[in-house]
């Protein structure tokens, strides 16, 4: 069975100061190229910029299989993001920019996720306002990261697959968390909580999973991967016990190198990017 996917909404150069590196990044362009390696006919719409982080991040997704024909241009500097990794490799932002103009699907975009599997967009994507017309066209994963209910509410009724991260709440709280998201509207819902593992609800069962142990040099990415490979191995006809399983080891390989998914260059390359407003500014 063939299956395809598109990814929908953010790209980012990942920066990484205090070692002089970048990478592409971004949910929407991690879970496209996750995708494209493990064997999915994988697509990407967003928006670029026009300066050198752009040509970067379309030509590495392109470099990994991913259609990029529907990718857009603008006049502007590309969204950036600047990382620190401490010594056991948890990543923190530090900085960010956020794209300067909003994804608006065409017709043209929307006929397209008429012929795919699933379609994986979140919240630092900025298309909130189009969620129950991908719906429409195919099963949505969405990354809801560290956003609380309040945020989730309006969307959690067109989402197949909605993904949480909350590394310091108790499993109890996950319960309660993955409860609520499927009442909402959810039909399966899961909570990432880095070295606790992942705890998982689908129709009122709960299913919990270990993470898969790594030696971790840098977590960016690990939850795009997790929920990618997750989106993959159900629509493979896993049982949700074993694409959880699955899922954990392709995490585990993720935190295992730098960047999200690969393609380091030296930071001096991108002389033409500016900078970006502090986190705590």
């Amino acid at each position: 069975m063939t299956i395809s996917m598109c990814a929908i909404g953010d790209n980012v150069l990942d920066r990484y100061p205090q070692e002089g590196l970048a990478f592409p990044g971004g949910s929407a362009t991690n879970a496209a190229v996750f995708a494209s390696r493990l064997g999915v006919s994988s697509s990407y719409i967003g928006i670029v910029g026009s300066d050198s982080a752009a040509a970067f991040i379309v030509d590495s997704l392109e470099a990994e299989g991913v259609d990029t024909s529907r990718v857009r241009r603008q006049d502007a500097p590309n969204p950036i993001t600047d990382v620190v990794v401490d010594e056991d490799g948890n990543r923190r932002f530090l900085a960010f920019t956020v794209p300067e103009i909003e994804l608006r699907l065409t017709d043209d975009d929307f006929a397209h996720l008429d012929t795919v599997g699933w379609i994986h967009t979140g919240h630092s994507s900025y298309v909130e306002h189009e969620v129950e017309r991908m719906a429409a066209r195919a099963p949505v994963s969405f990354d809801f990261s560290k956003r609380d209910l309040d945020y989730a509410e309006p969307l959690l009724p067109f989402v197949a697959l909605a993904t949480f991260s909350r590394d310091d709440l108790s499993t109890d709280g996950c319960v309660d968390l993955l409860r609520s998201a499927t009442q909402l509207g959810a039909d399966l819902a899961v909570v990432t909580r880095g070295a606790a593992g992942s705890v998982a609800m689908t129709g009122g069962r709960i299913v919990e999973r270990a993470a898969t142990p790594t030696t971790v040099a840098d977590t960016i990415g690990a939850g795009d991967a997790f929920q990618t490979c997750l989106m993959v191995e159900l629509r493979r006809g896993r049982t949700l016990d074993a694409a959880l399983a699955v899922a954990s080891d392709f995490a585990a390989e993720t935190c295992a190198r730098r960047g999200a998914f690969g393609h380091e260059r030296r930071l001096s390359e991108f002389s033409d990017v500016g900078e970006v407003a502090s986190l705590d500014s």
